[in-house]
């Protein structure tokens, strides 16, 4: 007579570990067959007859597992047994089949929230924390009622060698993130622009304390004395003689100027001094 099994476990993870690094665990296959202590070796194989029409396309292998029948392992055996995973957005999902009907089906996924995010909601009853992450197990199991202590008791503690050694992982991971993130790099480094200095007292164009302030007003090039330049301006309204002699005040600035001699009627090419 087959008996239904359901059990779940929580694992918080430690401070300084990013979702990003279990989900990647997880998803690797491989790596997750690894790290359980009962597996001894396992590799690729084609979906079995057995397999239901959504497994059909999930990622099979074919594991060989080391089982402990007494205390201690005086006496052990092994046995072979063919697992499907499928990835979640957030875990993985497992299907075994085992010799004498066990049928083993898991769940992995990552809740809780980080530092920097709000708090989501618990489950009552799982032992769920509050806030930080953690791995969630669900673990549904169905086999002989003889044996079903038996195989409980030694997934539970193969399980939980697998987390531990998946929080490890994950741990170190991030050491190396973190190590390759503070790495110098040489050539995208740029040094900090500093101010310039300021010129020592006696440079031109510095006044000492207390005298009078020095001309600094800006000539060009061509503009320095002895150099000639011939530009183009505009054209010059005509002139009145009528208004020969007379003074005009500036809008601008309010100063008056002397109209000297008469300009020309019309525009042409004036030389700078």
């Amino acid at each position: 007579m087959s008996k239904r099994t359901v059990f779940t476990t929580i694992t918080p993870l430690p401070s300084g570990i990013s979702r990003e690094t279990v989900l990647q665990t997880l998803h690797d296959h491989l790596e997750m067959i690894d790290l359980n202590p009962s597996h001894e070796d396992r590799h690729m194989i084609k979906p079995p007859p057995e397999a239901s029409p959504e497994e059909y396309h999930c990622q099979w292998y074919q594991i060989t597992d080391k089982v402990s029948y007494l205390p201690s392992g005086m006496v052990t055996g092994k046995v072979r047994i063919k697992a499907c995973f499928h990835d979640l957005a957030m875990g993985l999902q497992t299907h075994v089949y085992a010799p004498m009907g066990l049928d083993i089906k898991e769940k992995w996924t990552v809740g809780g929230n980080l530092p920097n995010e709000p708090v989501q909601p618990v489950e009552i009853g799982v032992g769920a924390p509050i806030t930080g992450l953690y791995i969630r197990e669900d673990v549904e199991m169905r086999c002989n009622f003889l044996m079903t202590r038996f195989v409980r008791s030694t997934l539970k503690d193969s399980l939980k060698t697998l987390v531990a050694r998946l929080v490890v992982k994950s741990q170190l991971q991030e050491a190396v993130a973190a190590n390759q993130r503070l790495t110098y790099d040489s050539t995208q480094y740029s040094p900090p622009v500093s101010p310039p200095l300021s010129p020592p007292l006696g440079s031109p164009g510095i006044s000492p304390p207390g005298s009078a302030p020095l001309n600094m007003t800006f000539r060009p090039e061509w503009a320095q004395p002895g150099m000639k330049q011939r530009i183009s301006l505009p054209p010059i309204p005509t002139y009145n003689p009528a208004d020969y002699g007379r003074v005009a005040v500036s809008e601008m600035d309010n100063t008056q100027k002397k109209w000297g001699t008469p300009p020309p009627s019309q525009g042409g090419v004036a030389e700078l001094p």
